[in-house]
């Protein structure tokens, strides 16, 4: 009888395998690598970021655009088709968050990039006029002195042989958007806060890893493991950082005397905290929930897309020089850059969306089915998880050939409309695309518009950058380039006509 009962327990997880496999019967013909029982294919996609980044390249160029995982308990399928995408990110149905997003609500709670239904709907309306092109008009002074203390940083770094500028921008996208979205100055450049950007690298690194174990994703099994100390350490300081932020405000706005409202009926410089603070719905925690979705998604993806820019201009020389001759074309000697230059540098458009190209910065985004659907001529189960991988998609050589070669005219308009829709979606598409996209367009064209005025960006020889999956994109081993001052003899008006002819005479843009 021993044996019956032993022989009974030890069979219950193959028992369970093979039910769970059987749900997923309909994705048979999707393709995938050999499973192991119970882990799956845990051990085919890595543990660490790095791994992550580099199994998951391997699998798309081995099993095609569209391959299927299984990991403990959940089954992800891998798309990279522009078809399949469409279908997805276009409908109102399948907006849910997929179960690895689970591992960053004690830092996130239920704030807009992690809630699903009603709420979600309710907090994207609240949301939404933040982003105004009007408000984000008044948000310029900020991207524009942040900016000048960077280029004061960085100046101590000229003639180095080389500088990681990913600490620099770190800081300075952490000052933005705490002044811009939030209304408090921190003034993290200068050597404040810090601790939260360390913390977020932490348990980011952490909280992706987890999605893709078959034990870590567990909390239970997680505190087993040797990085479980530090990332409790890193949420604690996530978590009381919005906390002071919300803190601050209140206080400055006590303080403040109201202004004058503009012509759209909001104050000046009204910021997205301002706007949760105004509301007679929400709880203090539900402010700082969003408070932290704000703060992880808009300073960590800026501090990515922006030192992925500088590294791709560093490496094409004769595309920087594009840049800088429209920069002139366009700014001038300008200090202040304004709206209507953003506006009309156009090629310096054209360069940000190949970089969000070939660097993006948001590599895989996951939605799990809440019922059974079918998705280009694919039934797919309740539970399944889509792994929108938008790395893959934005390296599918269907839709951009050669696709490890930096080609900002890939932006031109007649062959964006030649490509499929849904071939780029550096910021999502559809009903949850991202709420700030035209803000972080804005602030990145600022930052290397000032900079490349400043500096003349030199690739490093032999620096490959480590890239690894972490919620965003990030390089491991930093982000290293040179940085030499613009020669200033040839300037002034005489200098800006010559740059006006030469520019157009070398760049077309339809």
């Amino acid at each position: 009888m021993f044996f019956v009962v032993v022989l009974t327990v030890l069979s219950l997880p193959f028992l369970w395998w093979y039910f769970f496999l059987q749900k997923f019967k309909s994705l048979s013909l999707i393709p995938g690598p050999r499973l192991l029982p119970i882990v799956g294919n845990a051990f085919d996609i890595g543990d660490s970021p790095t791994g992550l980044f580099n199994n998951c390249a391997k699998l798309l160029n081995q099993y095609g655009d569209v391959f299927k995982l299984f990991i403990g308990n959940e089954c992800k399928v891998f798309i990279a088709n522009a078809d399949f995408l469409e279908e997805i990110m276009s409908s109102n149905v399948h907006i849910k968050k997929s179960k690895a997003y689970d591992s960053v609500k004690p830092f996130l709670n239920d704030g807009l990039l992690t809630s699903t239904g009603s709420k979600w709907k309710k907090r994207r309306k609240l949301i939404t006029p933040t982003f105004h092109f009007k408000i984000l008009d008044q948000f310029l002074e900020v991207f524009n002195s942040s900016t000048d203390i960077l280029i004061a940083k960085l100046s101590s770094e000229v003639g180095k042989d080389w500088t990681d500028i990913y600490p620099y921008i770190n800081l300075f996208s952490l000052d933005v958007i705490c002044e811009t979205a939030m209304g408090v100055k921190i003034s993290s450049q200068e050597g404040k806060n810090s601790e939260y950007v360390q913390a977020l690298f932490h348990y980011l690194d952490n909280t992706t890893v987890r999605g893709f174990s078959a034990w870590k994703r567990f909390d239970f099994l997680f505190k087993f493991a040797a990085e479980y100390p530090l990332h409790e350490k890193s949420l604690d300081t996530l978590q009381k950082f919005p906390t002071g932020l919300l803190e601050k405000r209140r206080l400055e706005k006590s303080q403040e005397v109201v202004e004058n409202t503009s012509d759209i009926g909001m104050k000046r410089r009204v910021a997205l905290l301002d706007l949760l603070l105004e509301s007679e719905d929400l709880t203090n925690d539900d402010i700082k929930e969003e408070i932290s979705t704000f703060m992880f998604a808009g300073h960590d993806t800026t501090t990515s897309a922006v030192t992925f820019a500088l590294l791709a201009l560093a490496e094409n020389p004769e595309i920087q020089q594009t840049v800088h001759e429209e920069i002139l074309a366009v700014v001038g000697d300008e200090k202040y850059v304004s709206m209507q230059h953003l506006q009309d540098t156009k090629y310096l458009e054209m360069v940000i969306k190949e970089v969000q190209r070939k660097y993006s910065v948001v590599p895989l985004v996951e939605r799990q089915l809440e019922m059974d659907a079918t998705i280009c001529g694919i039934d797919f189960p309740r539970g399944a998880t889509l792994s929108l991988y938008l790395y893959g998609v934005h390296h599918n050589e269907k839709y951009f050939p050669d696709p490890e070669k930096f080609d900002p005219d890939r932006f031109l308009s007649h062959r964006q409309s030649e490509r499929h829709n849904y071939a780029f979606v550096p910021f999502s598409a559809g009903p949850r695309n991202c709420v700030g996209q035209k803000f972080a367009m804005l602030a990145m064209k600022v930052i290397i518009i000032k900079i490349l005025k400043e500096f003349k960006i030199i690739q490093v020889p032999d620096h490959k950058p480590q890239l690894g999956m972490a919620a965003v994109l990030k390089s491991y081993n930093g982000v290293r380039i040179r940085l030499m001052r613009r020669d200033t003899d040839f300037n002034g008006p005489l200098r800006t006509v010559c740059v006006v002819v030469l520019f157009f005479e070398k760049v077309s843009i339809s």
